[in-house]
């Protein structure tokens, strides 16, 4: 079991991030020691880690909402939850794409700036 302080250095978020997603209902609610500290157990981490990464590709928070709820659906749920990764999966893409093509229109004004031009 770890405290919030431990998950929210494994995880890479802050603190602050934890709570708001357990007020969201993105993580469900966690175990309490005898002060009344949460306790996060390996799998909650896993999930925080996925959370961390849904958000880190754009997805909003009630697009994760709606994930997470659907986990909790169990197994009957799988074909939604696999549009609804396959779309996120192919934003990411998208914006790959983009940034891709942002960076060479930036190697192409270095390249005339290093040859002199001024523009």
């Amino acid at each position: 079991m770890f405290t919030i302080g431990q998950v929210a250095k494994k995880v890479g978020v802050g603190i602050g991030a934890i709570r708001f997603y357990e007020r969201k209902g993105l993580l469900d609610s966690v175990a309490r020691n005898e002060q009344n500290n949460r306790l996060y157990t390996d799998q909650e981490i896993t999930w925080l880690m996925f959370l961390r990464c849904l958000r880190e590709t754009g997805m909003s928070v009630e697009e994760i909402k709606k994930y997470h709820d659907m986990v909790k659906a169990g197994t009957a749920t799988l074909p939604e939850r696999i549009t609804l990764i396959q779309n996120q999966k192919q934003q990411l893409l998208d914006d790959i794409e983009a940034k891709k093509a942002q960076l060479i229109h930036l190697e192409h004004k270095l390249e005339r700036y290093y040859a002199g031009e001024n523009y």
